[in-house]
């Protein structure tokens, strides 16, 4: 079965004689006797060990990434948030399971070139499934976001259906949600040539990274917004309509960080940052010139320095930026961001095209707890309604 579980736990056979169901594997039995939200009253403390049933709950998905090794999930919004992904702190599977909230792991599929090897797909499914069990997790989140088209591309939707396969022949995982990460449109971003309908039957949804949208930019090589309200709009259309892919299979992710450029030449009449010209992907420009930042860096920058962070608001993305000068190294920069206005714009998109719901990315780049624009943050997803 793996190795990750090696020693019972002396609580094994109390755990198992409060199981309902007797299909429990040994593997699960010895991870369910390890789960950490055990107390002292193994029945009432054993239920935040067990996967989450959200079967008949009718509410909109709020899909949150955790990729941070803080706890900031202790001042997420947990009356909205329904799945949290990444993040295997035992301590927050304990806390979002008892308000009902699934958490899902992940796992590069680091060798993409053998991705048509049956074998390399099982032992990699094999360590899916130990993965989820030993985190008392809800399920699995795909991000594979490698170049790929025709027999690779094809062989991903055999590791999604073969994984959902496993999974559903053991009792922990038979339940778990699948979802896969794709890009803001389904027209090759990246390289990016996926089979969007058949991962959209395979997966329980889709999340759609509706951001870093200047990952190759052929134009104007000038600072922008990272997810323009157009572009977003226009990604949507082509998966619901181009591929014909059902609402209710779309979440749509949006950006919770900011890109911060550097301006190479910068036009004072006109606000535009000409940007280092960075190439990928074939481009001879792209957002790799900026680094990405925090929100609450860059509300902690313009909070030390009103003055020159004056916030400007982009009619054309309906996107605010800043436009800075760093004195001392005699620069000028723009800072892309969204803030609670721009989401509440974005967000407002599932309720219009019927969504299943939306998220971000990242949930851990707020300042929770020093002022109210974290709650103002969360609250952009009150336009899904």
């Amino acid at each position: 079965m793996g190795s990750l579980l090696t020693l019972p736990s002396p609580h094994i056979d109390l755990v198992s004689g409060l199981l309902d169901s007797t299909s429990y594997n040994v593997y699960e039995r010895m991870a369910l006797s390890s789960c950490p939200c055990l107390g002292e009253d193994l029945q009432a403390t054993l239920p935040p060990c067990l996967p989450v049933n959200t079967e008949g709950r009718n509410r909109k998905e709020v899909f949150a990434f955790s990729p941070s090794k803080v706890d900031k999930w202790r001042h997420y919004d947990w009356d909205q948030v329904t799945t949290i992904a990444w993040d295997e702190d035992k301590r927050l599977v304990c806390h979002a399971h008892k308000k009902g909230v699934k958490i899902v792991v992940t796992l590069g599929f680091d060798n993409f070139d053998k991705i048509c090897d049956h074998e390399t797909r099982q032992v990699w499914i094999r360590r899916v499934y130990e993965k989820i069990v030993t985190n008392y997790a809800d399920g699995f989140n795909f991000d594979i976001e490698k170049p790929s088209s025709g027999a690779k591309s094809h062989c991903y939707v055999l590791l999604v259906k073969e994984l959902r396969h496993v999974l559903k022949q053991s009792e922990y995982t038979k339940n778990a949600q699948i979802t896969v990460d794709v890009p803001w449109a389904p027209h090759g971003i990246d390289g990016r040539y996926y089979d969007w309908n058949a991962l959209a039957e395979a997966a329980d949804f889709l999340f759609v990274m509706s951001y870093d949208m200047r990952s190759q930019i052929y134009y104007q090589c000038i600072a922008s917004a990272n997810s323009p309200l157009a572009l977003v709009r226009k990604g949507l259309e082509e998966y619901l309509l181009g591929y014909n892919i059902a609402p209710d299979k779309l979440v749509l992710g949006l950006p919770w960080y900011a890109y911060d450029y550097k301006c190479q030449n910068y036009s004072a009449a006109l606000d535009i940052c000409q940007i280092e010209q960075v190439p990928f992907a074939g481009a001879p420009c792209s957002d790799a010139a900026g680094k990405q930042r925090n929100y609450e860096v860059i509300r902690a920058r313009a909070a030390a320095d009103p003055a020159h962070y004056v916030r400007r608001w982009d009619n054309i993305s309906h996107t605010p930026y800043y436009t800075y000068t760093n004195f001392e190294m005699n620069e000028t920069g723009q800072i892309w961001f969204e803030d609670p206005d721009s989401l509440s714009a974005k967000y407002a998109l599932v309720r219009e095209f019927g969504l299943r719901g939306g998220g971000m990315w990242h949930a851990d780049g707020l300042s929770y707890g020093k002022d109210d624009e974290s709650k103002k943050m969360w609250d952009s997803f009150k336009a899904m309604y």
